[in-house]
């Protein structure tokens, strides 16, 4: 996962040093790590599995094109108007760092005519060592979309992430734009591009300005799939 350079290669072993180091430098560039989240609330009631993938464009530096980021996770509706989520970061823990985020999706106005729905996130992203002694690193993340209707069951939405890094603190914003659609009664997926943390200068470092946009920021695109229980 995560080629940070060309140059740095890690191990296992190395937990602490992603937890104090490499997970900052990547949350700069993949704020709001599991990425795709859900556009709108679920029913009342109503559960899914979720998963996302995908990450910053980098072709100098990744065989793949993009710096690959992967998450899994459940989402329940508890009204009608809140969703509870969880994901796991998966791709971290071939590095022995654990990656999970845990929040809820606010309906705070419904669509009518060409008015969107506004949603309303909040979640708490963690990171910590698996099979060694780690600092626990936790990033609160706020996220408020709009959305519209395309047809009968599909959706465009854009919106933004407000990423907090408590040390240094520092507010990470990462606007995003994206379409939902179904691909059968119980599958729904959805293409989103992000521009990760676009007010952080990003020439230099992880990914050394290879997807910035004017200096700053990383360009990702990402796909997210929502699999109703």
């Amino acid at each position: 996962m995560l080629t940070v350079s060309s140059r740095m290669k890690f191990t296992s072993h190395r937990a602490p040093l992603l937890i104090c180091i490499v997970v900052p430098a990547l949350l700069a560039a993949l704020s709001g790590c599991s990425m795709v989240q859900p556009v709108r609330v679920l029913q009342k009631g109503a559960s899914a599995i979720t998963t996302s993938i995908g990450g910053a464009l980098v072709p100098e530096s990744s065989p793949t094109g993009v710096v690959p980021y992967a998450t899994a996770g459940y989402a329940y509706g508890v009204s009608e108007d809140v969703t509870l989520h969880g994901s796991a970061h998966l791709l971290l823990a071939a590095f022995g760092v654990a990656g999970v985020d845990l929040g809820a999706r606010m309906r705070l106005m419904p669509e009518s005519g060409a008015i969107p729905e506004l949603t309303f996130g909040a979640q708490i992203i963690g990171f910590g060592g698996i099979a060694r002694s780690a600092p626990v690193r936790l990033y609160p993340n706020l996220t408020l979309n709009a959305s519209w209707s395309v047809g009968e069951s599909s959706l465009i939405y854009a919106g933004s992430h407000a990423t907090l890094q408590l040390s240094p603190s520092t507010v990470m914003a990462s606007p995003f734009a994206g379409y939902q659609f179904p691909v059968s009664d119980a599958v729904r997926l959805q293409v989103e591009a992000i521009w990760q943390a676009a007010n952080v200068d990003t020439r230099k470092g992880v990914f050394e300005g290879q997807s910035s946009i004017a200096g700053t920021g990383s360009f990702g695109i990402f796909i997210g799939g929502m699999i109703a229980l």
